[in-house]
């Protein structure tokens, strides 16, 4: 096997293979960071453009880098090859890898130059009414339907969600708690997994929010909810990945030019189903209504 800087390698050490597999498994910027002080002056021009948007590795073709960096390619493919990559274009796909998964140091917006308060304003309304059109426009009214009439007449609700899926889920919780009893999030604090799983049984509608930069095992635990029995409404990003799935599962759209990934989309979803939800409950609903709206009254828990 030919060395990146040399002719014949020596037979690899377990030492050295250790070494290659830690690499392999080390992301581009912890890549930089080990080598960053060893670096001849070319490779840490174009690595400091590197560092200041690395998913913009994922556009650049190495031409264009190298004649942003003010350096040869074959610069270039010597820097990515020291940084342990096969090549360029392995860099750029891990790159894309990452900024499709919802990272924000690779989504990272570079700057504009346009800092007028109206031109992001503009920017930021443009994107998220793009992310919520793009999701309301995959719905099918019929699924959306079936989904809430489960969710309203089921025994029992949970919702649950991690990381940015909680704070969905715990919407959720909030706004059908409002037109129907016994609704709870399943993910409480302090609560392991199966912990959260072990009461999940037939009679249940749980209501799943599934949204990119998942924790470990997040799959395994989606499935294990639907091997329980449950009813699982989805909100996610991804197509349901493995078995078995969920019984309805709603596209929402999250991605934007922008570097955090939008949130309107998926609590707008929990707002369609909550009401059409207390549709289908009809007067049950609004008597529930009334009788919480009467105790923030005469308990003035509300300004």
């Amino acid at each position: 096997m030919k060395s990146a800087f040399q002719g014949e390698s020596p037979k690899p050490t377990r030492a050295s293979r250790e070494t290659a597999e830690s690499a392999s498994e080390a992301s581009l910027i912890q890549r930089i960071h080990r080598v960053y002080a060893a670096l001849p002056d070319g490779e840490r021009r174009a690595v400091d453009l590197v560092l200041e948007g690395p998913g913009e590795l994922a556009l650049w073709p190495a031409t264009e880098l190298a004649a942003r960096a003010g350096v040869s390619a074959p610069t270039v493919s010597r820097l990515f090859r020291r940084l342990g990559y096969a090549s360029y274009d392995e860099a750029r796909r891990a790159s894309r890898a990452l900024r499709a998964s919802g990272s924000p140091l690779y989504r990272a917006d570079p700057a504009t130059g346009d800092c007028a308060a109206d031109g992001v304003i503009a920017r930021h309304r443009a994107a998220e009414i793009a992310a919520i059109e793009a999701t309301f426009s995959r719905l099918d009214p019929r699924r959306i339907t079936a989904a809430a009439h489960r969710l309203a007449t089921a025994p029992r609700m949970r919702a649950v969600g991690f990381r940015n899926s909680y704070f969905v889920a715990e919407y959720a919780r909030m706004l059908f708690s409002q037109i129907r009893p016994d609704v709870q999030l399943l993910n409480w604090n302090g609560q392991t997994a199966a912990e959260s799983l072990g009461d999940v049984g037939p009679e249940d509608a749980v209501l799943l929010v599934d949204l990119r930069r998942r924790p470990a095992g997040f799959a395994a635990f989606a499935r294990a909810l639907v091997g329980a029995g449950a009813d699982v409404v989805s909100i996610s990003d991804a197509a349901p990945r493995g078995e078995p799935r969920p019984k309805w599962t709603f596209a929402c759209a999250v991605n934007t030019p922008q570097t955090f990934d939008a949130p309107g989309p998926a609590f707008a979803l929990v707002r369609l189903l909550a009401s059409e939800a207390m549709l289908r409950l009809g007067p049950a609903a609004r008597r529930r209504i009334e009788r919480i709206e009467g105790l923030h009254e005469s308990l003035a828990d509300l300004s």
